[in-house]
This record gives structure tokens, C-alpha cells and sequence, in this order.
């Protein structure tokens, strides 16, 4: 098993993409109840990332880095941010400086010495980001290849927060749309290692993502009890409205 622990809460639907003012909508409800941190809280250092076109798998994808304001969001600043990728990265250092609610259902090591640490990602794109790792298999590179021959699977560069895969949405060469329901990988359980299937892979246009790091119970029977908040979950279905999978991944 690997050191860090996340959670992807993606639309069952891989290729869902909400809203400019869904988006805004739910940024909003994650700062106003106290999910993450507004941009003057102390105990944290969290930006936005505007990604670029560009990049491969021997560089950073390139980026504009804008700071938080207090100012809500709304759904043209969404729109215009969100041209080409978008990821607003909240990391929370020290759970009590920033004044923020654990996302999770308990403490696993609660010492006042010692406070929870945390990041979170809201991440929106065209193409569809494309995650695999220590318990995420690869998606068989002939399912992501169109019809035409070209192959829609490629590295895009390493940004905090966001894979460094893609898969084109639509095929560059003939536009044929790339449907991920149609293709599957194999993912790992954490403690045991036993495969089973993910339909639809990791792959997603939006999706909102919490990274522990090396904050998680280190016992399985821990871990097992270690999830997010049903409050937090519920904003996910009050913002967004679509069915959504929880997926666990160590790495």
C-alpha cells in the first residue's frame, strides 16, 4: 500500500460537465461552510491553477497561478478561468489555524500538538483527465484509440492537484467523440490488493477530490470507518445533482 490517501467524488456519467454557475455554486458552499479556508486563514497556502495547453510527461504543466480573494465566485469568472483547465487547489496545513471542519468522519491520530492536515481539489476540463497509480491500472491502450487509428490517450504534464493524463474528448484527427463507458480498469483495495473492475476508468471532466496525504489510519479496521462526511458529501448533491462514485486510491 502506498503513503497517501485520496478520495475522487466524480459523476457517474464520466464525460458530466457542470455549469459555470454549478461550479461557482459549489466553491461557494465549500467556503461558506467551512470546508476549506477563506484566503486570509491562516494555516494553509492554497491558489488556483489556470492550466495551459502544453506540457508532456518530463515537465510541469504550464500554468497560471492566481491567489484566492474574498470575493464569491460566480459563473463568468468561472467561464472565463475554465477555457482551457481549471483547478482550485485549497491546502490546509493546520486544520485549526485555517478554522476549517475535518472533511472526514474522525480524527485518526487526535493530538493537539499534531492538528489534521488536508487538501482539496475542485478540478473542471474539456478533455478528460485520466488518473492511474499504485492501485489505479492503466485503461488497455487499445480502448482509447479511435475508430480513425489515432490514439486519444496522452501525457500532459505534472500540475498540484490534477493528473498528468488526458484522453481527447473529441478525436483531433476525425471528431469522433471519445465515450469512456465503454472502456474499463482494474483497481486495487489499498489493504488487501484485490482487483476489481472500474467501469469507466478514472476519468472525469469535473470532479472534487480530497488528499490526506499521509494523514489516514494506518490499521485496516480504521481505515475502513475512515470516510467522508455524509454534510460533506451532501454538497456534491445539493451543487451539482448528478449521481456520483466515491473512488479511494493509495499511492
Amino acid at each position: 500500500m502506498g503513503v497517501d490517501y485520496q478520495v475522487w467524488l466524480i459523476p457517474e456519467d464520466r464525460a458530466f460537465r457542470p455549469s459555470a454557475d454549478k461550479v461557482a455554486n459549489l466553491a461557494n458552499a465549500l467556503r461558506d461552510g467551512g470546508w476549506v479556508p477563506p484566503a486570509s486563514a491562516e494555516g494553509q497556502r492554497s491558489e488556483i491553477l489556470e492550466l495551459l495547453p502544453g506540457g508532456d510527461l518530463m515537465r510541469r504543466k504550464p500554468a497560471q497561478v492566481h491567489s484566492f480573494t474574498s470575493e464569491p465566485f460566480t459563473a463568468p469568472w468561472i467561464e472565463f478561468h475554465s477555457q482551457h483547465e481549471l483547478v482550485l487547489n485549497w491546502s490546509v496545513n493546520d486544520q485549526r489555524a485555517a478554522g476549517v471542519q475535518y472533511p472526514f468522519s474522525f480524527d485518526p491520530f487526535p493530538d493537539p500538538r499534531m492538528p489534521p492536515y488536508f487538501y482539496v481539489y475542485l478540478i473542471l476540463g474539456h478533455d478528460f483527465f485520466y488518473y492511474t497509480g499504485e492501485t489505479v491500472m492503466p485503461i488497455d491502450e487499445h480502448a482509447t484509440q479511435c475508430q480513425c487509428g489515432e490514439q486519444l490517450s496522452f501525457w500532459t504534464g505534472s500540475a498540484h492537484g490534477a493528473p498528468s493524463q488526458r484522453i481527447f474528448s473529441r478525436c483531433p484527427k476525425c471528431s469522433q467523440e471519445f465515450d469512456p463507458s465503454g472502456v474499463s480498469c482494474d483497481i486495487l483495495d489499498g489493504w488487501t490488493g484485490k482487483g476489481a473492475p472500474l467501469p469507466g476508468g478514472l476519468t472525469f471532466r469535473f470532479g472534487l477530490v480530497v488528499n490526506c496525504h499521509k494523514y489516514f489510519p494506518k490499521e485496516e479496521e480504521a481505515a475502513r470507518r475512515f470516510r467522508l462526511r455524509p454534510e460533506f458529501l451532501d454538497l456534491w448533491r445539493m451543487h451539482v445533482g448528478v449521481p456520483f462514485e466515491q473512488i479511494e486510491t493509495w499511492d
